[in-house]
């Protein structure tokens, strides 16, 4: 009598189960939206910034780092290793929080730490210290009133 119980049981869950792997199913083609796309970063018009391979403007020439694509780059400067780029951009923060980090795994940066600040809807700053070849920088990414910056501090 037992048995027939757990068969029982099955009956009842069989239409959950088969729900559960329709959806399990159908999770990697939602998952797999395509992201719209953006213009090449660009500077603004009478705007002189440091651009690498293929002319895209650097927010660091020395780590280095490529601005974002859909970036707008309207100010930048430089003093030796050290830098600080202004710039619009049309993702949200944590996309380019996102980029930034993995742009900064990809040149061979390590991330040691990493900390996010938030006072919505006008301010949002991530710190992220970083070492490679003994070498420690600090990056901060800020969003504030509408516009991005980025800036490359000593360690």
């Amino acid at each position: 009598m037992r048995a027939w119980g757990n068969v029982s049981v099955m009956r009842r869950l069989a239409p959950f189960l088969v729900s559960l792997m329709l959806l399990a199913g159908c999770a990697p083609l939602l998952q797999t939206e395509p992201q719209p796309q953006l213009p090449p970063a660009e500077a603004a018009p009478g705007v002189l910034v440091i651009a690498g391979a293929g002319g895209v403007p650097l927010l660091s020439a020395y780590l280095p780092l490529a601005a974002p694509p859909g970036s707008v780059v309207y100010e930048q400067s430089y003093t030796g290793k050290l830098s600080f780029s202004r710039f619009k951009n049309p993702q949200s923060f944590d996309a380019l929080r996102r980029y930034l980090l993995a742009a900064l795994e990809d040149a061979g940066w390590r991330v040691l730490e990493a900390a996010t600040w938030e006072k919505p809807p006008s301010l949002f700053q991530t710190t992220v210290r970083v070492e490679k070849d003994g070498e420690q920088k600090v990056v901060v990414l800020r969003y504030e009133n509408g516009s991005y910056s980025v800036e490359v501090r000593e360690g």
